[in-house]
């Protein structure tokens, strides 16, 4: 149920989603026609105070920017996640596209308050937005497509698919062509191709409209191997392009044996929580 703080401007269109306790998450599914005024006209004036936090080298006007109308109604998905005041604390956005000749889900946008990050609403989120695009392109490969500069992000999306071969680039595997072609096309959507290098997957000066990147500091992952490759990879505003494969027959059928497990009162195994899509 949605928190009763919850503007009802922000209602109309969206279909909610759950989140965790105290909190409300509502999805549109096309943004274009479903996200009304009066709700753009919310997510403006509540949305960049918790951006700026997320993001601590942005700036207001920096969001702003990104919720125009004309950016807005780029997006396939969004998800938003508010708080007893009706306040966001979280959200993810997505669009659709084909990149070197593939079904694409490009994941545009993702943040999450200080003040909850670690709780894990980001996955929370994002599963909302994915699980439909994994359904749409059965039985066919769905890749995830990002631009991030976060080895936390990276971490997170390229151990979803359960499989360690499945998100490129990664330190000492070779990037396949098909996978640099999906690279070159999301590059040269955000038009930044003539920047890509298409060895390592890095776009230099990536987040050319901020003067110090994203953030005064670089966030951490739990693993140190990744945290040091990016350190060697990126400059403050530099990121790469991260493609994760994900194969929708193998995760709906993990799906299926959760959802049998959890029926049957048994707990899940390692494995197959590990699979997770997100």
């Amino acid at each position: 149920m949605p928190s009763s703080h919850c503007p009802p401007e922000m209602l109309r269109g969206a279909k909610q989603v759950s989140v965790g306790p105290g909190l409300t998450g509502l999805l549109w599914a096309d943004v274009a026609t479903q996200l009304p005024d009066p709700a753009r006209e919310h997510l403006r004036t509540t949305f960049p105070p918790v951006a700026v936090q997320a993001f601590t080298a942005t700036t207001e006007q920096f969001w702003l920017d990104w919720l125009s109308d004309e950016n807005l109604d780029r997006l396939a998905g969004l998800v938003v996640a508010l708080d007893s005041e009706g306040l966001p604390v979280g959200w993810v956005a997505s669009s659709d596209r084909r990149f070197g000749g593939r079904r694409c889900f490009y994941a545009s946008s993702a943040g999450v308050h200080p003040d909850h990050q670690g709780s894990g609403i980001s996955s929370t989120l994002w599963r909302a937005l994915l699980r439909s695009a994994i359904v749409k392109a059965a039985p066919r490969r769905l890749y995830a497509v990002m631009r991030t500069a976060n080895p936390l992000v990276y971490g997170a999306w390229s151990s979803a698919t359960g499989r360690p071969d499945a998100a490129w680039p990664a330190p000492g595997r070779e990037i396949p062509d098909h996978v640099r072609r999906i690279a070159v096309d999301a590059a040269t959507d955000l038009g930044q191709a003539d920047r890509l290098d298409e060895s390592t997957l890095a776009i230099t000066d990536a987040y050319d409209d901020t003067e110090a990147g994203l953030w005064t500091e670089r966030p951490t992952s739990d693993r140190e191997e990744i945290d040091a490759w990016f350190a060697r990879l990126l400059g403050p505003r530099d990121a790469i392009v991260l493609v994760v494969a994900f194969q929708p027959v193998r995760i709906m059928f993990d799906e299926l044996r959760r959802q049998l497990r959890r029926n049957l009162g048994l707990r899940a195994s390692r494995s197959s929580r590990s699979s997770r899509a997100s």
